[in-house]
């Protein structure tokens, strides 16, 4: 099973794959390829009783070839996919209204994930942008999502073995590379005068998060990676996930609902995406408690506001801005122009950000 940039997987290997692996599982049709995702090849399979979904980690992103990527990412999604299963330490939180599908099998040697199948539900991006989406329910889901994220941070803070085992470094080093150092370069395509220095702060951001970290974190917390089902939202795509920072999560969903509210169709959807942010930073410090300032603290709130800037500059002027919400624009038009200046503002004074005025003391 031979992964190539154009076509990677055939549908036939699939499927021999999957007999070889989960040999109770009988297909009932072949592989249909799922959107969505950025990093990987997904298929979801129909079968007897009950339908799986096939995701294969290419050595590099799958929608930009050119961009490499260690595939080793699909392991530490499996190791963390099998830390919510009955009986292993993270267990109650998928037992919440928010968690992660379950892990079915991992083969090592060929980068392959088999996990259950959520469904076709959409993700919270294409919900926040539907006709049917209210201020209300979205901030019922940002609520949810702030504690199930919360809860993760709040249990795994401080444990060794996790620290041990999910030292995810090749991520945040790609990140370095792919993200954080090109800040400088981003801005000044947005016409930045301080450009420069800004550039250089991000640069050292990136450099702090290839150190040891604080607690589990998701690693890819953003509107695709959550899946509106009929029971509930599940968290898909953890092979980000990483023995790291807090801001990497919190600063990385509040900058993409950020966007969302900016771009927004309608008015409704922007009230929407406002009360999701709003009510995901609440609940998050909630879950906290009194451990917010050991766990986030002064240190955090900076990096969460350097991080967002960052990840709204690789989303308009930036790298991935193709096939998102500002695809199209140059940077003169005027809605970049003004989610440049908001990134800016965020890198240049991060502690003053009122965005994440909610986790300060």
């Amino acid at each position: 099973m031979k992964g190539q940039k154009d076509n990677p997987i055939t549908p036939t290997a699939i499927l021999e794959h999957i007999q070889q692996r989960i040999p109770d599982f009988t297909a009932t049709a072949g592989p249909e390829p799922l959107s969505g995702g950025q990093m990987n090849y997904v298929w979801r399979v129909p079968g007897r009783g009950r339908s799986i979904v096939v995701k294969y980690a290419p050595p590099h992103i799958a929608t930009l070839p050119d961009v490499p990527l260690n595939p080793e990412r699909v392991m530490f999604e499996a190791r963390c996919l099998a830390l919510f299963r009955p009986g292993h330490p993270l267990a109650e939180l998928a037992r919440s209204g928010v968690r992660p599908p379950a892990l079915l099998d991992i083969d090592a040697a060929r980068h392959i994930l088999i996990q259950e199948d959520v469904g076709p539900a959409p993700d919270l991006g294409r919900w926040l942008r539907a006709e049917t989406s209210t201020a209300g329910q979205g901030a019922a889901f940002g609520a949810a999502i702030g504690q199930f994220i919360g809860d993760l941070h709040r249990r795994t803070f401080g444990d060794e073995t996790l620290r041990q085992n999910f030292n995810n470094i090749t991520i945040q080093e790609s990140r370095l590379t792919g993200q954080y150092s090109r800040v400088g370069e981003y801005l000044r395509r947005g016409g930045i005068s301080d450009a420069t220095a800004l550039g250089l702060r991000a640069l050292e951001l990136g450099q702090e998060f290839l150190q040891p970290g604080h607690c589990l974190i998701m690693g890819d917390l953003w509107p695709p990676s959550v899946l509106v089902a009929a029971d509930g939202l599940r968290v898909i795509d953890w092979e980000f996930t990483h023995f790291g920072r807090p801001a990497q999560d919190v600063s990385h969903l509040a900058a993409h609902l950020w966007m969302h509210s900016h771009r927004a169709p309608s008015a409704q959807g922007a009230a929407a995406s406002r009360a999701a942010l709003d009510s995901f930073l609440h609940s998050y410090r909630q879950v906290l408690g009194n451990r917010l300032a050991k766990i986030v603290g002064a240190e955090g709130i900076r990096q969460c506001g350097i991080h967002f800037g960052a990840e709204i500059l690789a989303r308009t002027v930036g790298t991935y801005q193709p096939r998102y919400l500002y695809h199209g624009l140059s940077p003169q038009d005027a809605p970049m122009q003004e989610a440049v200046l908001v990134a800016a503002a965020h890198i240049r004074a991060p502690e003053n950000a009122a965005t994440f005025a909610a986790l300060a003391q």
